[in-house]
């Protein structure tokens, strides 16, 4: 896996969830109802590890952007500061978002590709969570999601990385239909309608009914990968090609620039 070193710059895992017994967070009926939420994660997660809970409405905006800039919280947990919150680990790695679309949202990012550890760890979080609430499951449908496209396994695999070569020469737009034929799909630095700023994706799963953890790990480590090759051998056009001393200029330019 040498050439995913410079070009994956993180793996994430994420797990929805929802409690058995709550309607779901667009439709709670009262703000006590959303505090009773919050309790519960708080407790599951206190025997894990120490956390730190931050609460939607009290913290500021400089503090709300920097959070979803590290990608600990979406833009969307923000939509109802008064009845959301995110619980995050002290190493910043693990966070669950409280309240978003769906009761839970827990995720976990390591550096690099490493699918299988991240799964693991978050397995362990979700265990605990568990053991303080029952999650609304169906034994045909599997976890019960706000949004169909959750239901099932609840788990979304996410690789982000860093595709120049591709951007550059053009080659993105037919490795995301490819990409959609397998079940998969590229989005932009912060998910779902944002732009591959600094020629950054995210692929990810978009199944997550009928298939299971592993089939959906594998699937996405293979198809991550093969993208892995293919930027390598773009590089290497790029760097003999005609444009090769424009690119490098640009390059130092913005280096003198930062």
């Amino acid at each position: 896996m040498d050439n995913t070193c410079s070009t994956v710059m993180s793996t994430r895992i994420r797990l929805a969830r929802n409690l058995e017994g709550y309607p779901f967070p667009s439709h709670l009926k009262s703000d006590k109802q959303a505090k009773e939420i919050i309790r519960l994660a708080s407790s599951g997660l206190s025997r894990l590890e120490e956390f730190r809970l931050h609460y939607m409405d009290g913290i500021s905006e400089d503090e709300a952007q920097s959070l979803i800039e590290n990608h600990l919280i979406s833009p969307a947990l923000l939509n109802n500061r008064r009845r959301s919150a995110v619980l995050i680990n002290h190493e910043e790695s693990i966070s669950v978002m409280i309240n978003e679309e769906d009761h839970l949202r827990e995720q976990c990012i390591v550096k690099g590709l490493d699918l299988q550890f991240a799964y693991e760890t978050m397995s362990e979080v979700d265990g605990c969570i568990s053991g303080t609430m029952k999650f609304a499951f169906d034994e045909q449908l599997g976890y019960l999601t706000a949004c169909p496209t959750n239901l099932g396994t609840g788990l979304r695999a996410s690789v982000m990385m860093f595709l120049p070569a591709l951007t550059i020469n053009g080659v993105m737009p037919r490795i995301m239909k490819s990409v959609a034929r397998l079940g998969l799909t590229v989005r932009g630095i912060y998910g779902e309608g944002s732009a591959a700023e600094g020629y950054t994706y995210q692929i990810s799963n978009e199944v997550t009914l009928g298939v299971t953890e592993t089939e959906i790990l594998r699937g996405v480590e293979e198809v991550v990968l093969k993208i892995c090759k293919l930027e390598e051998t773009e590089r290497e056009r790029l760097a003999t090609g005609v444009s090769a001393l424009d690119i490098q200029d640009e390059c130092l330019r913005s280096y003198g620039i930062l």
